[in-house]
């Protein structure tokens, strides 16, 4: 898919963005350094990672970028290339030039990050060391340009994440803008969102461009996270999944069933049943 103007230049000048898969029973959305090219989204994560066992059950994926007050989200089919896997390596190789080719596009775009792994080094995990990563290729096909501009405001009051460690929902309870997944019968879906919270429940507004949304009942996921410019082991984010169910005024309500937050590379999941928190695998 070739993308022109307006896209193009965020896609080029973008460093992080949100990667949305649906092969479980609730999405999942991580934030991704990626580079684009040849019409694909180019991505390394773990081989060890939630996201590539979610992958492998469905190939169906979405990717939303955002900056300058605009967002462009995409939606395809992704490959992952594991060079210990014998059907990796071969595809990769099938390739040709190309591969090779956006490969070093995505280690020039994403250079400070490297050395951001080289200052911290000794606290990254070895199942994130470069042995141990995949690549992962999101084949566009579809695509489409939102506004954040018209994101309508929410409610400025204290906002407690649920289930969250009190540090990271503080700093993370300032972001205004969300990044929502829902499923659809193409796949995953994304849009940036005005977000608050009731209780464990998020409420949710979406750009007043987005067209159909999502379904009273559709499984949903929302992201609020703070990125650094070149430090993994300094980013924030959390994850609510549950289903979603239309509100009054237009709103959508995530009724929470899981909690997954993060800071740099240590990550936890929860369960969220009413009033109390149960611990559960990612």
């Amino acid at each position: 898919m070739d993308l022109e103007g307006r896209a193009a230049e965020l896609l080029g000048s973008a460093r992080i963005g949100m990667l949305a898969l649906g092969g479980g029973r609730l999405p999942l959305v991580n934030p991704a350094a990626f580079s684009f090219s040849g019409g694909s989204v180019w991505m390394t994560t773990s081989r060890h990672a939630a996201k590539l066992a979610l992958a492998r059950r469905d190939r169906r994926a979405a990717f939303l970028v955002e900056g300058e007050g605009r967002a462009v989200v995409l939606q395809g089919m992704l490959e992952t290339f594991d060079p210990l896997s014998p059907g990796g390596a071969f595809r990769a190789a099938r390739g040709g030039p190309g591969f090779a080719l956006s490969l070093a596009g995505y280690a020039v775009k994403n250079a400070p990050y490297v050395g951001g792994y080289l200052l911290d080094l000794a606290r990254i995990p070895a199942e994130w060391w470069p042995q141990n990563r995949v690549v992962l290729r999101l084949v566009a096909e579809r695509a489409r340009q939102l506004s954040i501009d018209q994101v309508p405001p929410t409610p400025t009051g204290p906002r407690t994440l649920p289930g969250v460690p009190a540090e990271i929902a503080r700093a993370l309870a300032r972001s205004p803008v969300g990044y929502l997944c829902w499923q659809t019968l193409r796949g995953p879906s994304m849009a940036p969102v005005a977000w608050d919270l009731d209780g464990d429940d998020a409420l949710l507004r979406l750009p007043l461009g987005v067209g159909r949304g999502p379904a009273g009942g559709a499984a949903g996921a929302l992201v609020v996270e703070r990125h650094h410019s070149y430090r993994a082991t300094r980013m924030l984010g959390v994850c609510l999944r549950g289903h979603l169910t239309e509100e009054p005024a237009g709103e959508l309500r995530l009724e929470a069933e899981r909690v997954t937050w993060w800071h740099g590379f240590r990550l936890r999941t929860r369960r969220l049943q009413r009033d109390r928190l149960e611990e559960a695998p990612a």
